[in-house]
C-alpha cells in the first residue's frame, strides 16, 4: 500500500509541477469523475507550492474546486444517461460495490449527500453517479457539490500550506483515514445541529 501511494504521489507532484493550476484542475476533475486519484495528495501539494511562492493559494483552491465540480457533473451525467449499464458493461469501469454504497447513502439522506459526502473518503468519488441515476435536482446538485468540494479543497490546501516541506506527512493518514474521519464527524454533527434548528423553527 505504501509503495503504491508513493508512486501515485510522485506522479501527481510531477504533473502539477509541470502543468501548475491546470494540473490541479484536471487532477480534481478526474478524482470527482470516479477516477480514484487521491485529492489528499493533489491539494496539499498545491498548498505546499503556494507556501513556496510558486502558486497562489486562492487560485490553487479555485482550480481544484472548479475542476472537482466539473468532475461531479460529468459523473452525474453518466449516471443520468447510462446508469442502467452499471449492471452491464460499465461494471468493468466503475466499482459496483462503491456505487451501491453511495446509493445507500443517497436513499438514507436524500440529495443533501451531495454536500457532506464531499468530506468522506472513497464515497465522495462515486456519489455523483447514483445522484444522476436518481435524477437528483441538477442545480441543487451543482451548488452542493461546489460548496462541499470547495471546503474540502480549502482544508487540504491549507494543510499543505501549513506543513510546508513536510506536506508529505499527510500520506501517513491515507491508509488509516484519520483526518477524513475527523472531518466527517465534525461535518455530520454540524449538519445534524443545523437540521435540528431548522425543524425547531417550524414547530
Amino acid at each position: 500500500m505504501g509503495e503504491i501511494i508513493e508512486a501515485i504521489g510522485s506522479w501527481i507532484t510531477a504533473i502539477i509541477n509541470y502543468l501548475g493550476y491546470t494540473g490541479v484542475f484536471f487532477g480534481m476533475l478526474f478524482e470527482s469523475a470516479c477516477i480514484p486519484i487521491p485529492s489528499e495528495l493533489i491539494m496539499p501539494f498545491a498548498g505546499f507550492l503556494a507556501a513556496q511562492g510558486e502558486m497562489s493559494l486562492f487560485a490553487a483552491i479555485a482550480a481544484g474546486s472548479i475542476g472537482g465540480t466539473i468532475g461531479c457533473i460529468i459523473a452525474y451525467i453518466i449516471g443520468y444517461k447510462y446508469g442502467h449499464l452499471l449492471e452491464g458493461p460499465l461494471r468493468y469501469v466503475f466499482p459496483l460495490n462503491e456505487v451501491r454504497r453511495a446509493q445507500r447513502w443517497l436513499a438514507r439522506h436524500g440529495d443533501s449527500v451531495g454536500f457532506f459526502t464531499r468530506l468522506l473518503p472513497a464515497i465522495r468519488t462515486f456519489i455523483s453517479l447514483p445522484m444522476g441515476m436518481a435524477r437528483a435536482p441538477f442545480l441543487r446538485f451543482i451548488v452542493y457539490s461546489f460548496v462541499g468540494t470547495t471546503i474540502w479543497c480549502t482544508m487540504l490546501a491549507y494543510v499543505g500550506w501549513i506543513l510546508g516541506e513536510n506536506w508529505t506527512a499527510i500520506k501517513t493518514y491515507l491508509h488509516y483515514g484519520d483526518v477524513a474521519v475527523l472531518v466527517t464527524l465534525v461535518a455530520l454533527v454540524a449538519y445534524y445541529v443545523w437540521k435540528k434548528k431548522k425543524r425547531s423553527r417550524f414547530v
